[in-house]
């Protein structure tokens, strides 16, 4: 039976993020996008032009709600996937993180209930266990997220606080919520009074016709809403938004004791990559270099690991999610690939209670060649 309860956090994000830059290691389980997938020609002209035009701006200060030109562009690019907000509704963030664990922060106090995905991603859950809050795990079921029914059931029962879900291709299911779905949700959260705060980090990179955001079903008095660029043109620009709803201010508040404001050169920046209107040509480029990636992985787990193992095959991004049966030992597996100079996503790290072993893979981040070894390599490792 499921009913919410307190954990504590079995995967941390600076362990991660220090394994994740080491350059001996056949990476398969950073969630990081493969270094061909950074549009350097265009940044640098970016760059280049922020500076020379856009000097003083973009190293100075600059006001905690972000570049007004970054977020009208970035409020274009919502609008035509049903999103109606204006720029002065927005905040930009430093990455998505900034945003996502902000609005759990101001949204969620210890004890309250909060609901999220089973898997979700270790960051978020790392923020919740520290926060101190009752989590209600709602069990994804397959490609397409979480079971309706079984949400209608929890919610009306425990009235959570808040929802936290990766609507697109989630971390690390690689689900993706249904329109049809999507728009229940914010009805049965106006009812049970719940806030949702929809992580949409991976949407553009959905191959799904016509795919809207949670978002776009609401006026944002029940959805809040945080993405970033940071898997579509760099990790390392570290820009993101969020659109707070209500909770505008207090969240710009938030921001502003943290960090003052994001880092302006990035901003000025990325503005003027996206007015020469390059990015939606590299996002054709991206769809098509994640799926021949991911079809590569498909082909060799299905040769090389075990039979009993279940793949879970996005409509889009560059992660894939396996599970495995419950009979393997899967700490010995990570740490003999280890010493193999092989490093994956641990299932474990993505639930706040046992569940059966599953492991996060990037098919990104190696090179072709790296990726069929280390899958390979990993085959062997699980059918031992």
């Amino acid at each position: 039976m499921i009913a919410p309860y307190t954990f504590q956090p079995k995967g941390r994000l600076l362990d991660f993020m220090r394994q994740a830059g080491n350059p001996e290691l056949i990476n398969l389980a950073a969630g990081l996008p493969s270094v061909h997938c950074v549009p350097k020609a265009g940044l640098e002209r970016a760059f280049a032009v922020a500076l020379a035009e856009n000097g003083d701006e973009a190293l100075g200060y600059h006001v905690p709600d972000g570049d007004v030109r970054l977020r009208e562009l970035w409020a274009e690019r919502f609008s035509r996937r049903g999103i109606r907000i204006s720029a002065d509704q927005m905040v930009i963030t430093t990455g998505c993180s900034q945003g996502l664990h902000g609005m759990i922060r101001l949204l969620a106090a210890p004890g309250d209930v909060v609901a999220c995905e089973a898997p979700a991603y270790y960051a978020t859950l790392e923020i919740m266990g520290d926060l101190g809050v009752r989590v209600l795990p709602i069990p994804v079921r397959d490609s397409e997220g979480i079971d309706f029914d079984i949400v209608q059931s929890l919610f009306r029962r425990f009235r959570p606080k808040l929802f936290v879900v990766c609507s697109t291709l989630s971390n690390p299911s690689g689900a993706t919520i249904p329109n049809d779905v999507r728009k229940q949700l914010v009805e049965l959260c106006r009812e049970t009074g719940t806030r949702i705060l929809e992580d949409e980090i991976y949407g553009e990179l959905s191959e799904v016709a016509d795919l809207q955001p949670i978002r776009a079903f609401d006026d944002g008095s029940v959805v809040s809403y945080v993405t970033s660029f940071s898997k579509t043109v760099a990790p390392g620009v570290r820009v993101g938004v969020c659109l707070p709803g209500p909770d505008s201010n207090p969240f710009a508040l938030y921001k502003c004791q943290q960090d003052m404001h994001s880092a302006t050169l990035c901003e000025v920046a990325l503005r003027r990559y996206l007015e020469r209107g390059e990015l939606d040509t590299h996002l054709e480029f991206l769809r098509r270099f994640n799926r021949e990636r991911r079809e590569l992985a498909l082909r060799v787990i299905r040769e090389h690991f075990p039979e009993t193992a279940r793949v879970w095959e996005p409509a889009g991004g560059f992660l894939l999610w396996v599970e495995l049966p419950p009979t393997i030992r899967l700490e010995k597996v990570y740490q003999e690939g280890l010493r193999r100079k092989i490093t994956f996503g641990q299932g474990t790290a993505f639930y706040t209670s046992e569940a059966r072993p599953g492991i996060r893979l990037n098919c990104s981040r190696p090179s072709e060649g790296e990726l069929v070894q280390g899958l390979q390599t990993l085959g062997e490792l699980l059918r031992r």
